[in-house]
């Protein structure tokens, strides 16, 4: 499996592109910047096949309604409990972020904690928002995290539907159910190492 990674949006927020063969799929999409996804996706022949949402939060759906302008077949994914996100500018922050009540009304699908979407295995890891996922290639070692881990760092917990408690115990599952040379990539800081935030988050006492 192959990745690259786009600075999309205001924060930026990273989105991921993924692929195996000819067939992409993107791991959320911050922004409406989307020229270069474009050309890089055309440039490689490349056929987007879904885009795959991290969480709500508008800094990482806010390219969605170009993104469908311009692949108006890929299907879109996000956590069952995610869901309102879409459509209730509190819980996405658009208000609070960009003074827009966003509101994505098309068809979507959810993802659960145990399924395998595209070979990626969903984790549950709620507490920077109520139903936040990760997304794990084993084949690849590597997971696809958004706001739930940061290098050296982790997501906000001050937010509509988040929790510390919560997030805690979600970073500890990661460090505990993932093989330490996991590469992870996250939604705004640089790519580091599950074994290296199992050493930052114990240091600090977090987990």
């Amino acid at each position: 499996m192959k990745i690259k990674e786009f600075k999309l949006g205001m924060m930026p927020t990273n989105g991921y592109l993924v692929w195996k063969g000819e067939e992409a799929v993107l791991f959320d999409c911050g922004g409406a910047n989307l020229s270069e996804l474009e050309t890089f996706i055309e440039e490689n022949s490349l056929t987007l096949k879904k885009v795959i949402f991290t969480h709500g939060h508008y800094d990482h759906i806010a390219g969605l309604l170009k993104l469908k302008e311009i692949y108006p077949n890929i299907e879109v994914y996000i956590g069952k409990e995610e869901e309102e996100f879409f459509t209730n500018s509190a819980l996405s922050l658009s208000n609070y972020l960009a003074n827009i009540d966003f509101k994505y009304e098309d068809s979507y699908k959810t993802v659960k904690d145990g399924d395998t979407i595209d070979e990626f295995m969903v984790i549950d890891t709620p507490g920077h928002t109520r139903g936040g996922k990760c997304f794990f290639h084993k084949e690849s070692g590597m997971v696809i995290v958004g706001d739930t881990m940061f290098k050296g760092s982790y997501g906000r917990y001050d937010l509509p539907t988040s929790d510390g408690k919560t997030l805690f115990a979600s970073l500890k599952k990661l460090c505990e159910i993932l093989p330490s040379e996991t590469r992870v990539y996250n939604g705004h800081s640089g790519m580091t190492t599950i074994g290296e935030e199992k050493e930052n988050l114990t240091r600090n006492g977090i987990i």
